[in-house]
């Protein structure tokens, strides 16, 4: 049966809550209006501190790097490098460095100030307090300079906004004119010299500069001049629109050529070669170069011509008649004159087929003869591009150095020094103090404190009462007047349970004697059980209280009493760790039981014991788990209990509260009923556990009932006592 914890909300009675607020509630608003008034009083003796704030950009240097790239357009001055986070760190930390805080205090005189030199006198009502107490003053063996560096360092801040170059430089001081001005002057201070700095910068690099061009310059005359020399020696020229050598350029204009020669020398194979095919075949005429021919077509076209007429003359003159013997010799002499026509053409293909092939011929001689040419001057070739590459390295730096000094000099004409820091915004003077705020701190300490007084009202109402979990008794002169029929009868209560679990009827209230009433109800629960017990195997209840305040074995022994009594075998188990039992209640002198069972040190017969007066077996506790040294195991406590499952029809477990909640959790809730027994006399409480849990454990398929006593358990007891032998020896073994 599983069994999930669950959190039980707070148990707050409203009423007792509420009327403990409400009788606190002038104290509370009073103590609340003081603390803010004297609040605002220790503030008002504090001087109001201004806070005013300079904004600087961190823009991108020119570059000097002496080596631009040829192939963009923009010019060195505009090439910038990359500003990263370390950079912008390192200007931050360059406007906190004590030479220029320096400056700047010498500039403001600001030793001459109480809030930055302490030696001068206090600065407000509260520096006077602190010096009367000796918290306040100047520090023993400090100098004036490390006075005033140190108040001016701790009232600057210097931050970089996250992502941007921008640097907010951030000063507070009682004045709001001089944080103003001295926000600013730190800004300017350091702008200017960074920009003096880039001047002399510029300067340097000048000389260093002409320096180089000065030398370089016969350089390049000389390389240049060895490149034009070395180049005459091997006849190594360069022509055309790219600048190529002349072998270069040849041989790439014959590798053209020759590709073109072979395509000429297929195509005219090609035509010699079908042209033959055809005329072996007697279809010359359909040649494409026969059709071209004008010869041929009106030979082609005469020959048409008078075939027609003989066929017009065969119907009326025979072939012995001198005009068809006229046209037939005629038809012999086209054909023959034709066939002659297409074998010159014939020829004349072959002849442009072996042309071209001597042109292929001639153009392969020509490109072998270049190849060799280059391939002998491969070396020379190879040390003259090595003296051109030295050149143009030669030339290229020579131009940017010249490119370089122009700028410079330009930059020096007008005094237009790169600067690496501008002042984007200018700090003004605040109308508006940061500190204090007296108001709000002041209306922040009364709300404050009346939270505070409200929590500790409340707390102090939950522990006096209004979370009491205990049993409400009545007051000693009542006791002993409250009769019988003055109380109410018990009433068996039980949490809404599954569908399938129908809920017991419950008697209405009647005025009868404290024995018939538990009787009464003990029997409704009886019924209950008997109802829930399965076929076969035990059915397991674990009876305890709602809370360690109230002892369960009264109700668990008349329980055990009255379902044995409907002739079913039941064995009540009194489970409690600590040694402390119910064997007292039942009229048991204590004995070895539950914890010696388990440890192995004893054995069912002898754990199991008898009620007196009732067929109930009973196994006690035993001795405490601290006196004995051991631990409990789930393993064995579930052996046991299946054990008795087998030999008996019911197993009631009675334990208090803690002592239950860690036997249900420890065997993981095996059970088939849990019975709380509460006060009748007490209300239910959302500490209670809610529908479907018991124990703060959600269950689903236990029985979870409720039973309220009205009598109190001392008269429980005393009436199993009176029923149990006077002279409460051992019980029979079972």
């Amino acid at each position: 049966m599983p069994a999930h914890p669950t959190a039980s909300p707070d148990d707050i009675e409203m009423s007792s809550i509420f009327g403990a607020l409400k009788r606190n509630a002038s104290k509370l608003l009073l103590t609340s209006a003081v603390l803010g008034g004297l609040t605002f009083l220790a503030l008002t003796q504090i001087a109001p501190k201004y806070q005013s704030e300079a904004e600087l950009a961190i823009v991108a240097r020119s570059s000097s790097n002496s080596f631009p790239d040829a192939k963009g357009a923009a010019g060195p001055d505009s090439v910038t490098t990359k500003m990263d986070k370390e950079a912008i760190n390192t200007h931050v930390r360059a406007l906190r460095s004590t030479d220029l805080l320096a400056k700047i205090a010498e500039q403001m005189a600001l030793k001459d100030k109480p809030e930055f030199n302490a030696a001068v006198g206090p600065v407000d009502k509260a520096d006077s307090i602190m010096r009367l107490i000796g918290l306040g003053g100047p520090r023993a063996g400090e100098s004036e300079r490390d006075r005033v560096l140190n108040a001016l360092r701790n009232q600057l801040e210097v931050y970089s906004a996250k992502e941007s170059r921008f640097i907010g430089v951030r000063m507070t001081s009682i004045d709001p004119a001089l944080a103003a001005k001295i926000a600013n002057g730190v800004a300017e201070t350091y702008r200017s010299t960074l920009a003096s700095d880039s001047v002399v910068e510029i300067d340097d690099q000048q000389k260093v500069i002409q320096g180089k061009i000065e030398k370089l310059m016969p350089e390049v005359a000389a390389v240049e001049t060895d490149v034009d020399r070395y180049r005459r020696e091997i006849d190594s020229y360069k022509g055309g629109s790219q600048n190529i050598g002349l072998n270069e350029q040849q041989m790439s204009e014959l590798t053209a050529e020759l590709v073109r020669a072979k395509g000429t020398r297929g195509e005219a194979e090609a035509r010699a070669k079908s042209a033959k095919e055809m005329m072996k075949l007697g279809s010359a005429d359909a040649l494409p170069d026969v059709q071209k021919s004008p010869l041929i077509q009106n030979l082609v076209q005469q020959r048409v011509r008078i075939e027609r007429q003989i066929s017009e003359l065969s119907a009326s003159l025979l072939p012995g008649h001198p005009r068809m013997q006229q046209l037939n010799a005629d038809l012999a002499g086209l054909k023959k004159q034709l066939t002659g026509e297409v074998n010159k053409l014939v020829d004349s293909l072959e002849k442009e087929a072996k042309v071209a092939q001597g042109r292929e011929d001639s153009i392969k001689k020509s490109l072998d003869d270049i190849k060799s040419k280059v391939v002998t001057n491969a070396p020379e070739e190879a040390k003259l591009r090595q003296l051109e590459a030295n050149a143009k390295a030669k030339r290229t730096e020579l131009e940017n150095l010249q490119t370089q000094l122009e700028g410079n000099r330009k930059k020096q004409d007008t005094r237009a020094a790169p600067v690496e820091v501008k002042v984007i915004s200018e700090a003004q003077a605040a109308s508006v103090p940061v500190f204090p705020k007296k108001i709000p701190l002041s209306a922040l300490v009364a709300v404050a404190s009346l939270i505070f007084g409200v929590a500790w009202t409340v707390l102090r109402a939950l522990f006096s009462g209004a979370r009491s979990g205990g049993v409400t008794a009545l007051p000693a002169k009542s006791k002993g007047k409250a009769s019988a029929a003055q109380r109410a009868e018990p009433v068996l209560a039980s949490v809404p349970a599954t569908e399938s679990t129908p809920k017991a009827p419950v008697s209405a209230p009647t005025v009868a004697s404290a024995s018939t009433a538990a009787e009464s109800n003990i029997a409704n629960l009886v019924r209950r059980l008997v109802a829930k017990r399965p076929e076969e195997g035990g059915h397991r209840t674990l009876i305890t209280g709602d809370s360690n305040s109230i002892e369960p074995g009264a109700e668990a022994i008349e329980l055990s009493k009255a379902i044995a009594d409907t002739g079913v075998t039941v064995v009540l188990i009194d489970w409690s760790p600590s040694g402390k039992g119910i064997a007292g209640q039942a009229g048991i002198v204590a004995k070895r039981g539950l914890t010696e069972l388990l440890s192995g040190d004893i054995s069912f017969d002898e754990a199991v014991n008898r009620l007196p007066s009732s067929t109930v077996h009973f196994i006690g506790c035993g001795g405490s788990l601290d006196e004995t040294d051991s631990d409990i195991e789930p393993d064995q406590l579930n052996l046991v209990l299946d054990a008795l499952d087998e030999a008996y029809d019911h197993i009631i477990v009675s334990g208090q509260h803690e002592d239950a909640r860690f036997l249900f959790e420890a065997i993981q809730g095996r059970f088939d009923a849990g019975i709380l027994v509460a006060d009748g006399k007490k209300r239910q409480t959302v500490l209670d556990d809610p529908a479907g849990s018991f124990l703060g454990f959600e269950v689903s398929d236990i029985d979870v009932i409720r039973f309220e006593r009205a009598a109190t358990p001392q008269a429980i007891s005393q009436r199993i006592l009176r029923a149990a032998p006077k002279n409460g020896g051992e019980a029979r073994p079972a």
